[in-house]
């Protein structure tokens, strides 16, 4: 958009790029950039996972839940394995 038109100064009026590029460069009018108001994101929550929680996961959200934490599993043990490593991974972090 272009700010001042022929009619009275200080007006806005929407004009063609070309047009308000030349009128720009003649000193007839500014550049008038409108502005918006950004969407205020939520904030982001963690959740913690009980250790209660491991034993409804599935092997392969055990999985996937490793890898937020930085930890390779192998499907191929059992669960109770699995969810005896994600502890004491847990439990390492958390004292470190």
């Amino acid at each position: 958009m272009i700010a001042g038109t022929p009619e009275s100064a200080g007006s806005i009026v929407e004009v063609e790029q070309h047009i308000g590029d030349m009128l720009i460069g003649i000193g007839k009018a500014e550049a008038y950039v409108e502005t918006c108001e950004a969407p205020i994101a939520e904030p982001v929550v963690e959740e913690t996972v009980e250790s209660n929680d491991f034993a409804s996961m599935t092997k392969a959200q055990l999985e996937d839940f490793g890898h937020t934490i930085g930890l390779e599993l192998d499907r191929r043990l059992n669960k109770t394995t699995l969810i005896q490593q994600i502890e004491e991974a847990i439990s390492t972090n958390e004292v470190t």
